[in-house]
């Protein structure tokens, strides 16, 4: 699909470029549609990015970019013998919009999916104890994971104290129903009522591997616990008695001085073709409620330096003494807020304005002025306000301190608004002890479809 729309894309600028006098260039590139998207799609296939197995987002779009280089590569091969050297930018135009459109395509179309049992697989889990219960919370509370419990098998373990605990399921029906005991290891089959099989832990291995095989399940998964070790691109290596997940040696961190070049000249770009809607948006906040349209929140940054982040005004004037009259007035809010520190119905937002900026985002549109300051980066954690930061132990603290605040983040394009204090520190942590640039353009490309699907704050 986003191959189709790139290279019918680039059709149409050919033509719209070369109306006249290149009619010989506009017709080559018709004849080669077919070529190069059977060229992309063979890739791509090839990599394995059309096979139904368990790869994190950020796993495929490394597989993506892959395939669009060898894509750029083998297509100039294909065009350079028939034309100008200024026809040769047409197959890495077409690569390049492949790539975003497939990265917007699939997290557009894979949110919505998520919230169905299509796009998930029927999930058995090995035991009956109590870390396969959690194990199956967490995939029930994550369905983008694309892992949906079923049940249990029982292994013949001597089950934990509480195997007894509730795991709710819920029905097509809205109800909810704890998760079954399926079986025993020896009599179970799946017969295509489970695609998967995860061992929660290596521990409860059964002791004849063959045993798992004879499930007839799809895929085994085997969970190793790894705590938070930089996990992104992990490789599993044989020996002639173990497997082993290699770890890079030394952490490879991006280069300070590449991305802070990236962060000037993109946030530049993009301050220039924003200016005019930050300023149809600050002239709409004045009509909504008379007072600046700007200001200016403080925030901790890198090394625990106090940054002044720009922002449009989303909220009254008086909304810190609106909000305290809430909290006051309702212990369960205070309750929430004390968790999330945010309200699903907050005084303090203007009405219909506030909310469509802080759904879109819009309202931090001005931090490109930060990024170019240096105070933050393009890509990073959100800078917090120290009453929310003080709420993190503190070793994470001392961890977000190593790296420069972001104008987007992991949390921004996956839970948002929707995590809770663990989740945000989850996110963060992974971030920081995986980042890279390959991350970072992951980020940025995402970015996008989160706002247009309306993950933004509330």
């Amino acid at each position: 699909m986003s191959g189709t729309m790139a290279i019918v894309a680039v059709a149409v600028i050919v033509a719209v470029a070369w109306p006249a006098g290149q009619i010989g260039l506009v017709g080559r590139v018709q004849m080669h549609l077919c070529v190069l998207l059977l060229l992309l799609i063979g890739i791509n296939c090839s990599l394995g990015l059309y096979r139904s197995n368990i790869r994190s987002p950020m796993e495929r779009f490394r597989l993506r970019a892959t395939a669009t280089l060898l894509f750029i590569f083998a297509g100039m091969l294909m065009w350079v013998r028939e034309g100008p050297s200024v026809e040769l930018a047409i197959v890495p135009l077409v690569g390049a919009l492949a790539l975003v459109l497939g990265l917007w395509t699939e997290h557009l179309i894979g949110a919505r999916l998520a919230r169905s049992d299509v796009y998930s697989a029927p999930t058995a889990i090995l035991g009956a104890g109590a870390s396969s219960r959690a194990l199956a919370r967490l995939l029930l509370s994550h369905p983008d994971c694309g892992l949906r419990p079923i049940g249990f098998i029982d292994d013949g373990a001597c089950p934990d104290d509480d195997v007894d605990e509730f795991v709710p399921r819920h029905g097509t029906d809205g109800a909810s129903a704890a998760l079954p005991v399926l079986g025993t290891l020896d009599g179970w089959r799946a017969d295509g009522g489970a695609e998967v099989v995860i061992v929660p832990d290596c521990e409860v291995l059964p002791r004849d591997p063959a045993a798992l095989y004879r499930l007839g399940a799809r895929q085994v998964l085997v969970i190793n616990r790894l705590g938070e070790f930089p996990s992104f691109g992990l490789q599993v290596r044989n020996a002639a008695r173990f497997v082993a997940l290699e770890l890079s040696g030394q952490p490879r961190e991006p280069s300070e001085g590449l991305k802070r070049a990236i962060d000037l000249a993109l946030a530049l770009a993009l301050l220039l073709l924003a200016a005019p809607i930050i300023g149809l948006l600050a002239l709409t906040i004045k009509l909504a409620d008379p007072g600046p349209a700007f200001y200016g929140q403080w925030r901790i940054g890198r090394y625990g330096t106090p940054i002044r982040v720009l922002k449009l005004r989303t909220m009254y004037r008086d909304a810190e003494q609106r909000l305290e009259r809430v909290l006051a007035s309702d212990p369960g809010l205070r309750n929430h807020w004390q968790r999330y520190f945010k309200l699903p119905q907050d005084p303090r937002i203007l009405p219909h304005v506030g909310n469509l900026l802080r759904r879109t985002s819009l309202d931090e549109l001005p931090q490109l002025w930060n990024v170019i300051r240096g105070d933050m980066s393009l890509v990073g954690p959100r800078p917090f306000p120290a009453y929310h930061l003080d709420a993190f132990d503190p070793e994470f603290q001392a961890l977000r301190a190593t790296v420069p605040p972001g104008l987007t983040g992991l949390w921004q394009i996956s839970s948002r608004s929707n995590g809770d204090l663990d989740v945000q520190r989850a996110q963060d942590c992974f971030y920081i002890k995986n980042r890279s640039l390959w991350l970072d353009l992951y980020i940025l490309i995402a970015t996008l479809p989160a706002v247009i699907g309306a993950q933004g704050a509330k």
